[in-house]
């Protein structure tokens, strides 16, 4: 017979097994963060997807991108821009099929960094909706983002003319 301490060390270790997070295939609601790694589901994709943790160390430049993607946060575009964003990489997904890119949002990140390149005054750490608007920035809109270079035409991106 089971002594009452092993029987107990065998109720715990059962419980420790069971507690055990697991991650199948396909487990729509599943996210979060488990041994180093971050899960997460996309839709468009259709699957679960894992990222290793990052862990970098602090450096100066990490601090001007931190500063660029918050201002570019701040630029808070109107839900109109946005809808023309996620049309315009619809038809450039229906177009080609290769295009990986997961949202708008990174197209829209992709746009800016392209107009930072071609036109150096536009800072992304200064830059703010009135100065693009004030400035008549190409990425006010979709339309005049493909016809300055900064986006790929598609057909029908003439009709994506809401404003940031």
């Amino acid at each position: 017979m089971l002594d009452t301490l092993e029987l107990g060390r065998k109720v715990e270790k059962n419980l420790e097994e069971r507690m055990k997070a697991t991650v199948k295939e396909g487990l729509k609601g599943f996210s979060g963060k488990l041994d180093g790694a971050i899960y997460y589901y996309h839709p468009h994709l259709k699957k679960t997807l894992m990222r290793r943790a990052p862990k970098m160390p602090h450096q100066p430049q990490n601090d001007d991108y931190r500063e660029i993607s918050r201002q570019i946060k701040a630029l808070a575009p109107s839900e109109g821009y946005r809808s023309d964003f996620r049309i315009y990489l619809n038809l450039l997904r229906d177009r080609d099929e290769s295009v990986l890119l997961p949202s708008w949002y990174s197209l829209y990140v992709k746009m800016l960094w392209a107009m930072q390149a071609k036109y150096p005054e536009a800072n992304l750490k200064t830059l703010t909706k009135e100065q693009i608007i004030d400035q008549q920035l190409p990425c006010r809109t979709v339309k005049t983002a493909v016809e300055d270079g900064l986006l790929v035409p598609v057909p029908g991106y003439q009709y994506l003319i809401n404003t940031i």
